[in-house]
């Protein structure tokens, strides 16, 4: 990723979630980009009753949730990168975890969480890994290494 100036970052900052994560609402679960650099990006998720999988019965969202947290922080890592160079976002696809580590049962309603992912590496095939965290007020929540997959073609994925 080129060095971009202050400007265009944050045009990217303040673009809303769903143009840089390939889903649709209401499945967008991240709130909002905080900053991103070459190789890692730094997201929210503010969690309210209105949260998509609240659960009243527990305050919050339950934490097996974080998978997905992580993989739409990496979807923006990547659509980051596909605004910077003028291209559509790409589809990708969560392949796995390793060492997912889950330390507290519930994200708590009225907490934000933030949600960091740092590019362990990225082949040319698409085929990349990613170290993951989330915290809240610096104290970790969850983390896990997730394998993605990343592609231009996804009806050669989906027909198949």
């Amino acid at each position: 990723m080129q060095e971009i100036n202050s400007q265009l970052k944050n045009s990217i900052l303040s673009k809303p979630i769903a143009e840089l994560v390939p889903h649709s609402p209401p499945m967008v679960l991240i709130d909002r980009v905080l900053d991103f650099g070459p190789s890692q990006l730094h997201a929210e998720v503010d969690i309210s009753p209105q949260s998509r999988f609240y659960s009243a019965d527990k305050e919050g969202v339950e934490n097996l949730v974080a998978i997905e947290y992580m993989a739409q922080t990496i979807a923006a890592l990547a659509g980051v990168r596909a605004v910077l160079r003028d291209e559509p976002v790409k589809l990708g696809f969560l392949l796995g975890s390793r060492k997912l580590q889950l330390y507290q049962p519930v994200f708590k309603s009225g907490h934000t969480y933030q949600v960091n992912v740092e590019e362990v590496y990225m082949d040319n095939s698409g085929l990349g890994a990613f170290q993951c965290t989330i915290s809240l007020d610096g104290e970790l929540m969850a983390e896990a290494k997730l394998s993605v997959f990343e592609t231009n073609d996804e009806n050669q994925l989906l027909t198949n």
